[in-house]
């Protein structure tokens, strides 16, 4: 399962391309897990994030969630099973 802001970016690009994606709250992560690993992931597609602070507040705002910023290569296309 990958968060909604990623593969709506994913679905307009192709093999071999570069994008940086910026995921507001409302399209990023659903639950304040720190560990933002989906299930069944490989070693070498882990996704490391450092926690500066463990609430995780947006801009001061008081959400438990903020922007996410990914930069994201499109290696390869599996076709869906």
């Amino acid at each position: 399962q990958v968060i909604p802001g990623i593969e709506a970016a994913v679905k307009s690009m192709r093999v071999g391309g570069l994008r940086r994606v910026v995921i507001p709250p409302t399209q990023g992560y659903q639950n304040t897990s720190q560990e933002p690993i989906p299930p069944n992931f490989f070693d070498r597609q882990r996704l490391f994030t450092t926690i500066f602070n463990p609430t995780r507040l947006a801009n001061g705002e008081g959400s438990t969630l903020g922007t996410v910023i990914f930069d994201i290569e499109l290696i390869s296309i599996r076709q869906h099973t």
